[in-house]
């Protein structure tokens, strides 16, 4: 988020007012294993988590609609935390290069290639300097905006508005399964969408990582105004089997940032670490706090293919 200008989840999010009193129900059901055990997890800005009690699986409810996303993330773009990722040029792109470098051991770049959630495009234009021949998909029209004027073949909307018949060699969501309003829909929706054959390679927060047990409801990545729906490797590999794909890969993923970025997002999703880094802001040199590393986060990626 951006620290002067903070984003307004309550205007942004009408229908998701929460009773201040601890919930003691639920109506839903876990996305993977369609329990209805869902039991409390802790109240974050007005929106309860929930866990499975069968797979662990957590998720925010009520969850908001895909209107009310969009006008989310609409304000991102412009004021918010993804104006400035989008802003941070070199980073994005080193981002986009360790995501190809991670992921291009398991994957052919014969085909067409779909990026769901692709912002402005950073990534397609990237695998396209490598001979891959890609288009993207977002739900921000301020974030196509960008990527059509950089020349990109991208498209506003959703996964589902794309026209299945388009069969694709491989589909791309980075950092998009957690945004999801219906997870196994999701992955449904991009196997429909897959050549004979064709794989998917995905990356999002590993719940069961060092940093959540350590961090609680603290951890970064229990974002209230975005991440909807939270995975482990386990229950994550049943999603993808429960969706008809057979897993080929999960593992740890690396995501290069500095230290200037790190406080913009800090200021909001972990008020102490932003403290902490604040006053060591004051000792470090400006050229080592823009310095762009490779960092274990606490996110995995999962490499899968459809099944015959």
């Amino acid at each position: 988020m951006n620290s002067t200008a903070p984003i307004d989840q309550a205007s942004l999010f009408p229908s998701q007012a929460v009773d201040s009193t601890t919930p003691r129900a639920m109506e839903g059901q876990c996305p993977v294993c369609g329990d209805t055990r869902l039991q409390w997890l802790f109240t974050k800005k007005g929106r309860n988590f929930w866990r499975c009690g069968t797979c662990r699986v957590e998720k925010q409810h009520p969850l908001p609609s895909r209107a009310e996303l969009k006008a989310y993330y609409d304000a991102a773009y412009t004021e918010g935390m993804y104006e400035v990722f989008t802003a941070a040029e070199e980073m994005k792109t080193m981002t986009a290069r360790r995501r190809l470098q991670e992921i291009l051991p398991h994957l052919s770049r014969e085909g067409k290639w779909l990026d769901v959630g692709c912002a402005n495009g950073v990534f397609l234009r990237e695998a396209g300097t490598m001979g891959i021949q890609t288009s993207g998909v977002e739900l921000s029209d301020v974030a196509v905006a960008k990527a059509l004027a950089a020349g990109l073949d991208v498209q506003c909307g959703a996964l589902e508005d794309i026209d299945p018949s388009a069969q694709y060699n491989v589909i791309t969501a980075f950092d998009v399964l957690e945004h999801v309003l219906d997870p196994s829909g999701f992955l449904a929706s991009m196997v429909e969408r897959l050549a004979p054959g064709g794989q998917i390679a995905l990356t999002l927060p590993n719940r069961d990582s060092i940093f959540c047990r350590l961090m609680g409801s603290r951890w970064w990545f229990y974002i209230p105004e975005e991440h909807l729906h939270y995975f482990q490797p386990t229950n994550v590999r049943a999603l993808c089997e429960h969706a008809g794909l057979e897993v080929l890969h999960v593992g740890r993923t690396y995501k290069p940032l500095t230290f200037d970025y790190g406080l913009t997002q800090f200021v909001e999703y972990n008020p102490l670490i932003y403290r902490v880094m604040k006053m060591a802001a004051v000792f470090l040199p400006r050229a080592l706090r823009q310095w762009i590393l490779p960092f274990y986060i606490g996110e995995m990626k999962v490499i899968a293919r459809k099944k015959a």
